[in-house]
């Protein structure tokens, strides 16, 4: 019976239509950046946090979903290195931009999930949350918060 319960419970899942998977190198099964017996911080992250990247604006160090981000794209794992100094601002609240609440971290400050959602039902180009039609349209992307500033030719 045990059996047969969870083979249908599976099949829902596999079988329904909201579960699309990505186009990219997150996993579907959560395990890269999740973990339920190898917890290495908040958020039951399955990856070491970075402790020592620092906020730009700040210089505090990178906490949250941030570090969690940064215990991957870092120039020790090699896998795409981002550099606080090179990317857009996060860890500070937003002064010159709408900014949607949903998308701002817990203290209202942007995060890298404030532009990014690397979970797999997200098929956008390096995980947007706003479709960008693979790159050639990152207007759109930019208009998302900074609407007053962006050329309306390019969305």
């Amino acid at each position: 019976m045990r059996r047969a319960f969870f083979f249908i419970a599976a099949l829902a899942i596999l079988a329904s239509p909201t579960v699309i998977y990505a186009a990219g190198p997150h996993d579907n099964d959560c395990t890269e950046c999740h973990s339920l017996h190898d917890t290495q911080g908040n958020f039951s992250f399955g990856v070491a946090p970075n402790q020592s990247e620092k906020y730009t604006a700040t210089g505090q160090t990178v906490s949250g979903t941030d570090a969690l981000c940064l215990g991957c794209h870092n120039e020790d794992e090699g896998i795409m290195p981002i550099h606080l100094t090179k990317s857009h601002p996060v860890g500070v609240k937003p002064k010159k931009a709408f900014v949607p609440q949903e998308v701002l971290g817990d203290n209202g400050e942007l995060t890298c999930g404030s532009c990014h959602d690397p979970h797999p039902s997200n098929p956008n180009y390096k995980y947007l949350r706003v479709g960008t039609d693979d790159g050639r349209k990152m207007g759109a992307f930019c208009a998302y918060c900074h609407e007053a500033m962006v050329d309306k030719n390019e969305l």
